[in-house]
């Protein structure tokens, strides 16, 4: 079967339309149309097929559209396709020893996207922490980065532009971060995506001997202070290691 090129242009349209979502918002067809710089008539015959599909519903009020349940669905497949269940009794274990808000990622392009997370804490506030983070600037970024084979030239295309004034501001800055990440054994996001937090993060890592995963450990400036980062690291260490042999020894059930 062909497939011609205005069918692949739908197709691609149409997951433009999803991301527009990504902050879980709930958006009207102008604000989609306006960001993805398409046509309204376009915009909608796209939402109605997503509708369709139940890739997105529409507030019978505002007339708005949001998420819709098939996303759910596909994300519960991807949550046992990629075995989380295991590793989240230990999330919550290193999350009770420490204080601290635990996540697990995993590597998508060039973000690092949470698959998982401790039940709320002090630590993240009054708001939900955010599922994507660009890799440059995020601890689970580096982690995965740190302990993967990653060419110079994934580094160079990186999106610099995202981060605080903290954040490494090109591929050099990140290379030395990646490297001292190698040295002391975890990563450190030292207020760079979020002020007034700190986050380490360690690899899981796969049969290969590569980070297949990244283990995250969240919490304010006032208690991850320097002092008490090399013992929560290692703690995080022994985490990941247990979450790695349940993940990837274990038969698929």
């Amino acid at each position: 079967m062909t497939v011609d090129g205005s069918a692949l242009q739908t197709v691609s349209r149409a997951l433009a339309v999803l991301s527009c979502f990504q902050d879980d918002a709930e958006l009207g067809v102008t604000d989609i149309a306006r960001a993805q710089g398409l046509a309204m008539s376009t915009t909608h015959r796209l939402l109605r097929t997503l509708l369709e599909s139940g890739f997105v519903e529409q507030d019978s009020g505002s007339g708005r559209y949001r998420l819709g349940v098939a996303l759910a669905e596909y994300g519960h497949l991807a949550y046992r396709r990629h075995r989380i269940y295991l590793a989240e009794p230990h999330l919550e274990q290193l999350a009770v020893e420490t204080g601290t808000a635990v996540s697990i990622a995993v590597r998508h392009g060039t973000d690092a996207i949470n698959l998982a997370f401790t039940r709320w804490r002090e630590t993240h506030g009054h708001n939900l922490s955010e599922v994507r983070f660009p890799l440059h600037a995020s601890a689970l970024g580096k982690a995965l980065l740190a302990w993967s084979p990653v060419t110079r030239a994934e580094l160079e295309e990186l999106p610099y532009d995202l981060g605080t004034e903290r954040t490494p501001q090109h591929a050099a800055a990140l290379s030395a971060e990646l490297e001292l990440a190698r040295d002391t054994g975890y990563a450190l996001n030292d207020e760079q995506t979020e002020w007034g937090f700190r986050i380490i993060a360690v690899p899981v890592f796969g049969p290969d001997g590569h980070a297949r995963f990244a283990l995250g450990v969240r919490g304010t400036t006032r208690l991850m202070i320097p002092e008490r980062i090399p013992f929560i690291a290692n703690l995080a260490r022994v985490t990941a290691a247990t979450i790695g042999e349940a993940m990837f020894s274990e038969p698929a059930g």
